[in-house]
């Protein structure tokens, strides 16, 4: 019998934990990680939901009759308060999860359940048929061939979501168990057989059928195995472990653990990478489907991107009109040129759905041949283009005109972001850059910053935020963090790419042709009196949180904050959105105030946009685009398994970053480390450093000085003798205590005789109109009508 975890303490650095018995105690040391982009919301993994693989979990007969009964289906969290008698959401996260191993309930959404073949989705697992193709056989025994051009890769055994398409064709929309995947965890060995916890808690607890021959000479308690996951005739998945997981230079070690949790796509196969090398590096105006193309190849067009990257998929040009209007020309790599629909590169891409930037390795989408050459927009070289010519009346910016085209261009110049930013700030050489190509910059420049501030009266959400990057050594090891935040240069391509993405939604709205919209929806209105109800907790003026105009203002207040509760502040506002999703239906965009919104502006790393390229160009009656797929369910299907693709990508990105946070504070145990509280449980604070943003948990049993219990109205730990309060945006000093590289936890301990430099407390004589308690009391009640 493996034991339990022992209790950390200050200065231990394991690589390999002892894993835990499923249903009993489990180590409290789960850091939670958080990352964003500049058009998602991203969704913060917390303790509890990582805690929540240990648990037994509850009836999984009364979560599903509980699921039927709440329309539209719920969370976990929802269904738990549906279900009353103080049902735990996390016992209640575990049976959903078994619930969809089992196929009797979706996850329509990351964190969103229904039960299967509501919403016209269901969940099977696929059958080979005699012809050699998939077939998906539904409970009443109705059986569907699964169409060949929309099956992300499923094989026979698969578990898998699917839609049923128009033509009564299975479309498989995410893969919920792979047949013959490789999986990654820790044995465990209980009465009833050993069994392997799944570092990915998707996958859950899986039963060992059988390991490799040397397993008992090379495996030792702790260590990590890889398996492959087979599914029995009655759709029980089972592992047959096949090697322990080898210590390796962390460069390779990190890569290998996260490809493996996430599943993540490795080598393209041979025909794909033959495919996109056939293709000659000519580009004629008259091109391979006989369309012709504009010529802009004498225009001054430029690209700003990061000084590390390769994979340039956007360009602008700004000239006047006659009439002395603005024409912004956003011209974006035309991918659809060489990416056929159903070719082995089309359904590799789809299979992939996004790239994933990993630190310092990239899993493209596009083969090499086609993300860093044809279709990458370096200086000096012709390339394919579908240019977006947004005509801006002079002095409202008002759009007047979208026109879309195909177009060659030749860039004149290449500028990172640094040195973008130096021209903008008047900081460059003299004679660095030709004086055309700086006017076209600072006009462009001018033209972002006042497009921004109408977004930001029309409603628009722009949340202050800090991302951190690590630099790495040759082995891999971290070494350094860099703070990265938006300036004027990232914000003049982000302003264009967004005034090009609207744009182009609604041009294909007038068209009367259907859109992969990029849909955000508005906050579910009990979480946003939550947010209020946190925010006058801590003194700060919440009235019209529930509208645009009211959260700006507080946006606005916020901003006028230090940095530490700046960034706290920011971050429960971020939880109390939903996240923005693909779909056929056009929902808009709550946080850009957008009603018509779509992605176009990146088809080398992002399958949405290759999509949007191609009903653009079924819009333009382009020769051999004339027959592009435009069926509702089937745009759907693809635009739900990129929504899936693109979380996957998220997880697999946050995971890494965490294990690379967890090496590099490993090196500086010991250290004391001005830091924030971000969150708080009944157990634990959750607590990011201030220097470089890399986030662990301060554990109850640190704080020695009191005893601290957890009061749910303010979200914090309060000390029953001295009051002190350690809160949402508390500034402490904290003590690296212990690192888990393994699983990337990092845990802090108190500096004795330490009190917190900031307490987070109500403002005098302020009162709160609900408590949170009442809130969570007022949404159980309403879910039993």
């Amino acid at each position: 019998m493996i034991p339990g975890p022992s209790r950390l303490v200050p200065g231990a650095c394991s690589v390999a934990p002892s894993p835990w018995h499923v249903g009993q105690w489990a180590p409290d040391s789960i850091m939670p990680r958080q990352s964003s982009d500049r058009s998602a919301i991203r969704r913060r993994r917390t303790g509890a939901e990582l805690l929540a693989r240990s648990r037994q979990g509850a009836d999984t007969q009364e979560v599903l009759d509980s699921l039927h009964g709440i329309a539209g289906g719920g969370t976990a969290g929802q269904i738990a308060q549906h279900l009353g008698n103080g049902a735990d959401p996390r016992d209640v996260s575990v049976a959903l999860r078994r619930l969809v191993e089992q196929g009797q309930v979706l996850e329509v959404r990351p964190g969103r359940y229904q039960a299967s073949g509501s919403g016209g989705e269901h969940a099977v697992t696929l059958q080979a048929d005699a012809s050699g193709g998939l077939a998906a056989v539904l409970p009443d025994g109705s059986r569907y061939a699964v169409h060949p051009h929309y099956r992300l890769g499923a094989k026979a055994g698969d578990v898998c979501q699917i839609l049923i398409g128009e033509d009564r064709l299975a479309l498989v929309t995410r893969i919920l168990r792979r047949s013959g995947r490789e999986v990654v965890g820790a044995v465990n060995f209980l009465p009833g057989g050993p069994v392997l916890v799944a570092d990915n808690r998707r996958e859950g607890t899986l039963p060992i059928r059988s390991t490799f021959a040397r397993f008992d000479r090379e495996y030792q308690a702790g260590d990590r195995v890889v398996g492959v996951i087979e599914i029995d005739a009655e759709g029980r998945a089972g592992v047959n472990v096949t090697r322990v997981l080898g210590q390796r230079t962390p460069e390779v070690a990190d890569f290998e653990y996260v490809r493996l949790v996430h599943d993540l796509p490795g080598d393209f196969p041979p025909e794909v990478v033959a495919q996109a090398e056939a293709y000659g590096k000519d580009m004629p105006l008259l091109d391979r489907h006989g369309n012709q193309r504009e010529d802009l190849r004498e225009k001054l067009i430029l690209t700003i991107d990061p000084e590390t990257a390769k994979d340039f998929d956007d360009a602008i040009s700004l000239e006047r009109d006659h009439r002395g209007n603005w024409i912004v020309g956003v011209h974006i790599a035309d991918v659809s040129h060489f990416v056929d629909e159903h070719s082995p590169l089309d359904q590799e891409a789809a299979r992939r759905g996004t790239s994933i930037y990993l630190v310092n390795r990239v899993i493209p989408m596009l083969p090499e041949a086609l993300s860093n050459g044809l279709c990458s927009l370096v200086p000096k070289q012709d390339r394919y283009c579908l240019s977006a010519f947004l005509t801006l009346e002079a002095k409202s910016l008002r759009l007047l005109d979208t026109r879309l085209a195909e177009t060659v261009i030749n860039s004149r110049h290449r500028l990172s972001y640094e040195q973008a930013l130096a021209v903008l700030e008047r900081r460059e050489r003299p004679g660095e850059w030709p004086e055309d190509a700086l006017g076209m910059l600072r006009d462009c420049s001018k033209l972002a910053q006042q497009i921004r501030a109408q977004r930001e009266r029309a409603g628009a959400l722009n949340l202050f935020s800090v991302e951190h990057r690590f630099t790495l050594d040759v082995e891999g090891n971290p070494i350094a963090t860099t703070a990265e935040t938006t300036d004027i240069a990232h914000q003049l391509i982000e302003e264009l790419m967004l005034l090009a993405n609207r744009a182009v939604a609604a041009w294909l709205g007038a068209k009367g042709l259907p859109c992969v919209f990029r849909v955000h929806e508005a906050p579910d209105p009990e979480r946003l009196k939550v947010l209020q109800t946190l925010l006058e907790t801590y003194g700060l003026e919440a009235q019209g949180v529930e509208t645009r105009p009211g959260l700006q203002k507080i946006l606005g207040r916020i901003a006028k904050e230090p940095r530490a509760p700046r960034l706290v502040l920011n971050l429960m506002m971020l939880r109390s959105f939903k996240r923005a999703i693909y779909t056929v239906e056009n929902n808009g965009h709550y946080a850009l105030a957008f009603s018509d919104y779509c992605h176009f502006t990146s088809p080398i790393r992002r399958y949405p946009d290759l999509l949007v390229h191609r009903l653009a160009k079924r819009a333009l009656n382009r020769k051999d685009f004339e027959r592009v797929e435009i069926r509702p369910a089937y745009l759907d299907s693809l635009a739900r398994q990129a929504s899936w693709l693109e979380q996957r990508a998220e997880d697999a990105e946050r995971d890494l970053d965490a294990r690379k946070a967890a090496r590099y504070l490993a090196r500086r145990i010991g250290e004391v480390v001005p830091a924030v509280v971000t969150g708080a449980s009944g157990g634990a604070l959750y607590v990011q450093i201030l220097e470089t943003g890399l986030e662990g948990v301060l554990p109850i049993r640190e704080l020695h000085d009191d005893f601290y219990r957890f009061d749910p109205d303010r979200m914090a730990l309060v000390g029953s003798r001295s009051g002190r309060v350690y809160g949402i945006g508390t500034e402490l000093d904290v003590l690296i205590a212990h690192v888990d590289i393994e699983r990337a936890d990092v845990v802090f301990a108190r500096p004795e005789n330490d009190a917190p430099t900031h307490r987070a407390a109500p403002m005098p004589g302020r009162k709160t109109k609900l408590t949170i308690s009442q809130l969570l009391d007022r949404r159980k009640h309403r879910g039993k009508k």
